[in-house]
């Protein structure tokens, strides 16, 4: 538990560092990126708390579910695997204004590393693209979210791929 919050902690402090660096700000696009990545590392270390900072306190989706609901739902995914490796393709970000972005992406979710996207089919791993409607208060939130199973072959049509692990 310690080493998974001695990580996150210092992806956080690496990504503001890099941060401080730049030229300048970061782009909105740059932004909503640092935000997933930081839901991807949360997932990983299977961290509900992590997790739970990142969603909206009005969340609701198509599913009826609530924060609540949808924090329970990670409950029981991370109490049936012990080992959540991620791999996501970003089919679009789309900025709609300064506090709202839509994001659809694809992950692909393995018990093992995910190396590359050939690694995919080896390793029987799920893949769900997802849309997640984001808003931005004083960081960015999920406010809203839907998932559905998808096929290795959607996955890699998308162009734009990023190995999360």
């Amino acid at each position: 538990m310690m080493i998974n919050k001695l990580t996150f902690f210092f992806v956080f402090l690496v990504i503001q560092f890099l941060s401080a660096c730049s030229d300048g700000e970061l782009s909105k696009e740059d932004e909503v990126r640092q935000f997933i990545d930081a839901g991807v590392l949360a997932a990983e270390n299977r961290s509900r708390k992590d997790l739970a900072v990142l969603i909206d306190e009005a969340y609701k989706d198509i599913k009826r579910h609530d924060k609540n609901k949808l924090m329970g739902l990670m409950q029981a995914y991370f109490y049936m695997h012990k080992n959540i490796h991620l791999f996501t393709k970003y089919d679009e970000i789309i900025i709609q204004d300064e506090n709202r972005a839509l994001v659809t992406m694809y992950v692909a979710m393995a018990g093992n590393v995910i190396s590359d996207v050939n690694a995919l089919a080896s390793l029987r791993a799920k893949v769900y693209r997802f849309e997640l409607q984001l808003i931005k208060k004083e960081d960015w939130l999920v406010n809203s979210a839907s998932w559905q199973v998808a096929s290795l072959k959607d996955m890699i049509k998308v162009k734009h791929a990023q190995l999360d692990d």
